[in-house]
């Protein structure tokens, strides 16, 4: 979410899912503890995906497909989420941008979430430039990612560029680049809301033709 909620890098020029027609988009969590609360977080974070994908009566939908604690493709997807920051906003349209670990080609899934331990911005980036997605969640003094009420709101955000969405000026918004933390703040236990032109743009990609 821009200055607090982390950035797509260069995502606008990702491929967008047009016409989806599967039922669910697989998402695999990596997290280095079953207590961290960005866990919890992040399955809000799904929970209210489906709902809105409901709400606008489109098929696709979000399912938790597992969650890896600790495993050995922890470190190099740490290393791929600091080799995409270091290069945050230097990756021109269309490049692919760092490659992604090979181990992680093996790995069943539409969308990871990597929850890392480093003091890094969220963002959201294509794997390879496919339609499958990397998404880290980090922590920084100044993201709100450290502060729980508003965490949820961070990983739908990210949650939302994995959807085909980009970045709004509508600082209020889910998708806002830049967001204001006093507004996020005040959503306590709440998702801000996606713009009626966010809605529109869901249903251009996940109306069925």
């Amino acid at each position: 979410m821009g200055l607090l909620a982390g950035l797509l890098l260069a995502a606008d020029a990702a491929p967008a899912l047009r016409g989806e027609t599967a039922a669910e988009r697989q998402v695999v969590i990596f997290n280095s503890a079953m207590d961290d609360e960005r866990l919890a977080a992040t399955r809000e974070a799904v929970a209210f995906w489906n709902h809105t994908l409901a709400e606008l009566q489109l098929s696709p939908r979000l399912a938790e497909a597992a969650v890896v604690v600790e495993s050995p493709l922890t470190r190099p997807l740490e290393n791929y989420a600091q080799r995409l920051w270091r290069q945050a906003g230097r990756i021109s349209s269309g490049e692919i941008g760092p490659r992604a670990p090979r181990e992680l080609q093996d790995v069943e899934g539409d969308i990871f979430v990597l929850l890392s331990r480093q003091h890094l911005m969220s963002f959201a980036w294509p794997v390879d430039h496919t339609e499958r997605y990397f998404v880290a969640i980090g922590t920084r003094s100044n993201d709100p990612v450290a502060n729980p009420v508003a965490t949820h709101n961070v990983v739908a955000h990210e949650l939302g560029h994995a959807l085909g969405l980009t970045h709004n000026n509508h600082p209020a918004s889910l998708m806002c680049s830049p967001c204001r933390s006093a507004l996020i703040a005040s959503h306590k236990g709440r998702f801000l809301p996606l713009t009626p032109a966010e809605r529109a743009r869901l249903l251009e990609l996940y109306n069925p033709r």
